[in-house]
C-alpha cells in the first residue's frame, strides 16, 4: 500500500512537470513566432499621429500632412492606440514597440491557453488548438497595429459571454468599461458590439421562450442583461467624436478595398485557408460529438464568426478567437470521448517513467525557442517579402535635397513619406484613407495609380509639383509620356517625376544618391 501511494505521488509530480514543460514549450513557440516584427505601411503614421496628440494636447487634429485636405479635421478612430504607441516608442524606440507587441501577443495566447485548459483539454491538446489559433493571428500580430487591441478586447468580450452563460452574471457589468476604452483604441469595437448585440438578442429570446414553456423565471434576469447591453452601447459614445464616429465607421465598413489583400476573402486553397478549414472541422466535430449542451446564442455567434473570413481575410483572427473560447468545452469533451487522455489502467504503465524525460525535453525546447527569439527584438524590419517595399532611396533623396512642395504618392507609401518629409512636403494620399480623404480625392489617386479614367486629374486639377510612383503600376509609363513632366530619378522600385521648368529640379540634382537600399531591404524602422 505504501509503495502504491509513493508511486502515485511520484507519477503526479512527473505529470505536473510534464504539463509545465508542455505549457512552456507552447508559449515559447508563440514567443518565437510573434516576436518577429515587420514594418506595416501605417506604423510611421501611428507613431507620428500619437506624437502630435502628445505634443499639442489635442485629440481632434487639423490635418497638416496632405495638400488635398485643406487642413480639415479627420476622425481618428485609433487615437488612443496611437498615443500609446508614441509613448512606448519615446521610452525605448523600436525595441520597446516590439516588446509591447510581443507582451500583448503572449497575453492573448496565455488567456486562450488557460481557458482551453479549464474547459477540459489537456496541456498538449490545448497547445495544439493554441497553435492553430496562433497561426490565424500571425498576419495581424507580425506588425505593430491598433488591431492588436481589438483582438484582446474581443477575446475578453467572448470570455464574458461564456462566463455569463455559465452563471457568472457579474461579468455583465464589465461590458460598459470595456467598450468605453475599446471605442477609442480601434474601430474594430463595432464588430465586437455587433457580436454582443446579436448574442444578447438570441440569448434573451431563448430565455423568454424557456421561461414560458417551463413556467419558471429565467435563470438570468433579463432586465439586468438589457441594462448592461444598453449601457455598453452608450459607453461607446464616450469618444471625442460622439455619434459621428458611428456614422463614419458604418460608412467605411461598406467601402470596397480591392487593392488591399487583407480585405479580400480568405483563399481556401492556401495555407491560411487550410488552417481555417481545420479549425472549422474541429469545431463541427466538437459540437456534434460533445455531450455538453450548447446555447442557441453561442451557436449563432460561432456560425457568424465562421463566415467572417469568407468576407475578409483580416477577420480570420476573430473567427479563431471565437472558436477558442465558445467551442473549447465541446472540442475538449468530444476529444476526451474519442481518446481519453488518462486511462486508470495505464496510470502506472511503463510510459509514466518517460514523463520526466519528456518534461525535460519540453523545457529544453522552450529555452531554445526563447533564445532563438532574442534576435527578433533587435529591429522592426523593412521586409519586402512580408511587410511591403518602401521607396527608401527616393524619399532620402527628397529629404536631403531640402525641397518643399506637394507630392503625389501611393497610399501605402504615404505615411512613410510624411514621417520623413513633413512638414516641408505634403502628400496626396496616405493610409488614413476614409478618415480624412473624400471619395473624390481617393478616386483621383486610385485612377492616377492605375492609369484609368481621368488619370491625370491629380496633375491637372491639383497643385502637384512632384510624383513618386511605383514602376509596378501603369502610371509609371504614362508619366514618362506626360508632357510637362520628366523623370528625375528611378530605381527598380520607383520613379520620381517633377514638372519641367520647376526650380525644385536643380535642388534635387545637386544631391548625390543616398547610400541606401532602394526598397529598404535589411533596414529597420523608422
Amino acid at each position: 500500500m505504501h509503495d502504491c501511494v509513493v508511486q502515485t505521488r511520484t507519477a503526479n509530480r512527473h505529470m505536473m512537470w510534464l504539463n509545465c514543460g508542455v505549457v512552456c514549450l507552447g508559449m515559447s513557440a508563440v514567443l518565437y513566432r510573434l516576436s518577429l516584427t515587420v514594418a506595416d505601411p501605417d506604423l510611421w503614421g501611428h507613431v507620428k499621429f500619437g506624437k502630435d496628440i502628445w505634443q499639442t494636447g489635442k485629440i481632434i487634429q487639423n490635418d497638416p500632412y496632405s495638400y488635398l485636405t485643406a487642413g480639415q479635421v479627420w476622425i481618428n478612430h485609433e487615437w488612443l492606440a496611437e498615443l500609446g504607441f508614441y509613448m512606448v516608442f519615446a521610452l525605448g524606440g523600436a525595441f520597446a514597440l516590439i516588446l509591447f507587441k510581443t507582451a500583448m501577443s503572449l497575453m492573448i495566447a496565455g488567456i486562450i491557453y488557460r481557458h482551453l485548459f479549464r474547459q477540459g483539454l489537456s496541456p498538449i491538446r490545448a497547445g495544439i488548438v493554441l497553435m492553430l489559433v496562433t497561426f490565424m493571428l500571425i498576419p495581424a500580430l507580425i506588425t505593430v497595429r491598433p488591431q492588436m487591441f481589438t483582438y484582446l478586447f474581443f477575446l475578453l468580450l467572448l470570455l464574458a459571454i461564456h462566463g455569463i452563460e455559465h452563471g457568472r452574471t457579474h461579468m455583465l457589468w464589465g461590458g460598459p468599461l470595456l467598450f468605453a476604452i475599446w471605442a477609442n483604441l480601434h474601430g474594430g469595437f463595432l464588430a465586437g458590439l455587433g457580436v454582443y448585440l446579436l448574442w444578447s438578442l438570441v440569448h434573451i429570446t431563448f430565455l423568454m421562450l424557456q421561461a414560458r414553456s417551463r413556467g419558471i423565471p429565467p435563470s438570468l434576469p433579463i432586465l439586468a442583461l438589457v441594462v448592461a447591453v444598453i449601457s455598453s452601447v452608450l459607453a461607446t459614445l464616450l469618444n471625442p467624436y460622439g455619434i459621428q464616429l458611428f456614422v463614419f465607421l458604418l460608412r467605411t465598413a461598406t467601402v470596397p478595398r480591392p487593392e488591399i489583400s487583407e480585405w479580400q476573402p480568405i483563399v481556401i486553397m492556401s495555407l491560411w485557408g487550410a488552417v481555417y478549414l481545420i479549425l472549422l472541422a474541429v469545431t463541427l466535430i466538437g459540437l456534434v460529438y460533445s455531450r455538453r449542451e450548447s446555447s442557441p446564442a453561442r451557436l449563432v455567434i460561432i456560425s457568424c464568426a465562421a463566415l467572417l473570413p469568407l468576407i475578409a481575410l483580416r477577420h480570420g483572427p476573430l473567427f479563431a478567437l471565437a472558436i477558442a473560447v465558445l467551442a473549447a468545452e465541446h472540442i475538449g469533451d468530444a476529444w476526451e470521448r474519442w481518446s481519453p487522455s488518462r486511462l486508470p489502467s495505464q496510470r502506472f504503465g511503463d510510459g509514466w517513467r518517460l514523463r520526466p524525460w519528456l518534461a525535460g525535453l519540453s523545457l529544453l525546447g522552450a529555452i531554445v525557442l526563447a533564445g532563438l527569439s532574442l534576435p527578433n527584438f533587435r529591429c522592426i524590419r523593412l521586409d519586402p517579402r512580408l511587410g511591403g517595399s518602401y521607396p527608401v532611396r527616393a524619399i532620402a533623396l527628397l529629404k536631403q535635397s531640402g525641397v518643399s512642395g506637394n507630392l503625389a504618392v501611393h497610399f501605402d507609401w504615404g505615411e512613410y513619406a510624411l514621417w520623413h518629409l513633413s512638414p516641408r512636403i505634403k502628400v496626396s494620399l496616405d493610409g488614413r484613407r476614409e478618415t480624412i480623404y473624400s471619395d473624390e480625392i481617393y478616386r483621383e489617386n486610385s485612377e492616377f495609380r492605375q492609369g484609368t479614367g481621368d488619370w491625370d486629374a491629380l496633375l491637372r486639377k491639383r497643385d502637384t509639383q512632384l510624383a513618386l510612383v511605383s514602376r509596378m503600376f501603369p502610371v509609371f509609363n504614362l508619366m514618362k509620356l506626360e508632357p510637362g513632366w520628366f523623370l528625375i530619378y528611378e530605381d527598380p522600385l520607383s520613379g520620381l517625376f517633377i514638372r519641367k521648368g520647376s526650380r525644385l529640379a536643380e535642388e534635387i540634382k545637386r544631391i548625390g544618391l543616398p547610400a541606401l537600399p532602394y526598397d529598404g531591404s535589411a533596414l529597420c524602422f523608422p
